[in-house]
């Protein structure tokens, strides 16, 4: 799962606007909250995986790519027009991850599928959580055979006494 998560933090903090892209370990629910803003932070909501053959499985994994504002939001009816398209930007900003997220795909990993979003309620800054979903292929656990050197043949030697 590194790989997706350094992935999708590189494409992110691509994105023209994004200031902070990190792993979500709950920086939100401090205070102050040790981000920039905008930021984008990534977590696994879940993961199911199938056993496929002696230790390689298949699993498809749940991400959510939350993203933070802090706005003076001024969107109502009144506000003068020029008003209102700075504080809708955002909005923007949302869809430019979505997309360049979308598809997104690496060596162990399906391309991201975007699968919807929500919103919290919160008075302080304005968060946004998209969710995808992608086919994770891990690596198998390494086995604890080590292969024999080049030019090492297998014998089999035994030490026994043969009485007739």
């Amino acid at each position: 799962m590194k790989e997706i998560f350094k992935t999708i933090r590189d494409t992110a903090a691509a994105v023209p606007g994004i200031r902070w892209v990190d792993f979500d370990l709950g920086q939100l629910d401090t205070s102050p909250p040790p981000v920039s803003y905008p930021c984008v932070l990534v977590g696994f909501t879940s993961g199911d995986y199938t056993l496929l053959a002696q230790d390689a499985n298949t699993g498809t994994v749940n991400v959510e790519a939350v993203l933070a504002f802090r706005l003076r939001e001024r969107t109502h009816s009144v506000a003068p027009e020029s008003f209102s398209d700075e504080a809708l930007e955002h909005i923007d900003l949302i869809e430019a991850v979505r997309i360049a997220l979308t598809g997104l795909e690496g060596d162990t990993f399906t391309g991201l599928e975007y699968r919807g979003f929500s919103k919290d309620r919160r008075a302080d800054l304005r968060v946004w959580r998209l969710r995808f979903a992608c086919e994770h292929y891990p690596a198998p656990p390494e086995s604890p055979f080590k292969p024999l050197p080049d030019g090492v043949s297998v014998g089999l030697c035994l030490d026994v006494e043969i009485n007739q």
